[in-house]
């Protein structure tokens, strides 16, 4: 709940503080107000053939007061939406995990007889001189 709602709500909110108090420091207000408004027209003339009424009188109104909390806004519902696919990403795979581990056939262990009491591996064939019983025999020369 926290991750979801009070971080990206205070981002959004400083976001917009940011916005409304140190850019315009930096940048005139016009020019903000601008590029925002350029930006929504670009979209608008992309996705539409007329523009809506809505962001015609939008766009009309615009002011810095109303970018700020535009973009504070956006900023939160993005970071939200990022929030919401990372944990149903992250429950999809715990639930995956879970029934890997759930399906796991339980194999009996068994003991294997020694290497070294099967016939085969006791003595060295003939014509050969072998130094060794086990699976590194040295040949002698």
């Amino acid at each position: 709940m926290f991750r979801l709602l009070i971080v990206p709500i205070v981002i959004g909110i400083l976001l917009a503080l940011f916005i409304y108090f140190i850019v315009p420091e930096i940048v005139s207000e016009t020019d903000i107000v601008s590029y925002f408004a350029r930006t929504i027209l670009d979209l608008s003339n992309s996705y539409f053939a007329h523009m809506p009424h809505v962001v015609a009188s939008y766009i009309a109104n615009l002011n810095l007061l109303i970018v700020a909390i535009t973009a504070g806004l956006l900023l939160t519902v993005i970071i939200q939406l990022l929030v919401l696919i990372a944990d149903t990403l992250i429950f999809i795979t715990k639930w995956i995990i879970h029934l890997l581990k759930r399906n796991r056939k339980k194999v009996e262990v068994k003991d294997l007889p020694p290497v070294d009491l099967e016939s085969r591996f006791r003595g060295s064939p003939r014509g050969k001189n072998i130094l060794g019983g086990g699976f590194d025999t040295i040949d002698r020369d």
